[in-house]
């Protein structure tokens, strides 16, 4: 259900309004010199959790608050997610002693996944208890919460959806938008263009967003899908194979797990012409 057109079309004012607040919080971080301070990606990590939030659990966490301390629930969420993901593959790549006794790093990165599965199942529950006494959406189009809980008659799979879209979406949407920041703003000329689109669609800045408005950003679209195409923010996507397969004629097994290279794919001039040019 995450990528329905109908959850995009549900959660689309939603987000705007968590966006709106993050750009206001900018606009107080700008110093002296008009510029964002050094840990702005940390910022950006906060807007991504609150947004998470909003669609995994309904609810806004409060990352966007002013003067939110270095040990309030959200900014460990995050610590705790950006630890587990810089870590997974040093203990997945390289030689596997904390398989057999308890190297600091695997007691260091248990202890960070229970805190995180811990933190994040409190306002997991918080928001299937409200869901509860609420009732299902009869007005309107359902949230992804309970979408997944009716459809799935099991807690247990909305929390499995929570925690994996916490956890793997709060690093990636803030690389991904890291990125795109970064990449627009090496490129005046590509920002010139978006910054006319922008202003041919949406004169007045308080004009609310629409599905009609973003169909026709074209050339915004085609910025982000070349900055994916070029600089991914991960190195492809993995998928555990649910039966045998034949691929390229070899004959791949059940239970394998097949990762599809799209940082190598995007940059291949068998597939993209011209694939070394922006």
């Amino acid at each position: 259900p995450v990528l329905q057109l109908s959850t995009i079309r549900r959660y689309l004012q939603p987000l705007e309004v968590v966006t709106n607040d993050f750009l206001h919080r900018c606009e107080t971080l700008l110093d002296a010199n008009s510029e964002l301070p050094d840990d702005f990606d940390n910022e950006i990590h906060k807007w991504s959790l609150e947004c998470i939030g909003r669609v995994a659990l309904d609810t806004r966490l409060g990352c966007l608050e002013p003067n939110l301390s270095p040990d309030s629930e959200p900014q460990q969420i995050i610590d705790a997610a950006k630890y587990a993901l810089r870590n997974v593959a040093t203990l997945e790549l390289k030689a596997p002693y904390w398989r057999y006794i308890p190297t600091p790093l695997w007691t260091r990165y248990v202890k960070n996944m229970n805190f995180f599965v811990e933190v994040c199942m409190k306002y997991i529950k918080s928001a299937t208890d409200n869901l509860k006494i609420k009732g299902p959406c009869t007005n309107g189009e359902p949230s992804l919460l309970e979408k997944v809980i009716l459809s799935q008659k099991d807690e247990k799979i909305a929390t499995i959806m929570a925690l994996d879209l916490i956890l793997v979406g709060i690093d990636t949407i803030s690389m991904a938008v890291c990125s795109m920041l970064y990449q627009l703003a090496t490129r005046p000329e590509e920002q010139q263009k978006i910054h006319e689109e922008m202003k041919r669609l949406m004169p007045d800045p308080s004009q609310p967003l629409t599905i009609q408005l973003l169909d026709q950003m074209h050339h915004l679209k085609a910025f982000i899908k070349e900055v994916f195409r070029m600089y991914s923010t991960v190195i492809g996507n993995g998928r555990t194979l649910q039966e045998d397969t034949v691929i390229c004629g070899y004959q791949v097994p059940k239970g394998i797990q097949a990762v599809f290279p799209t940082i190598v794919t995007g940059n291949m001039e068998e597939y993209v012409s011209d694939a070394a040019t922006f």
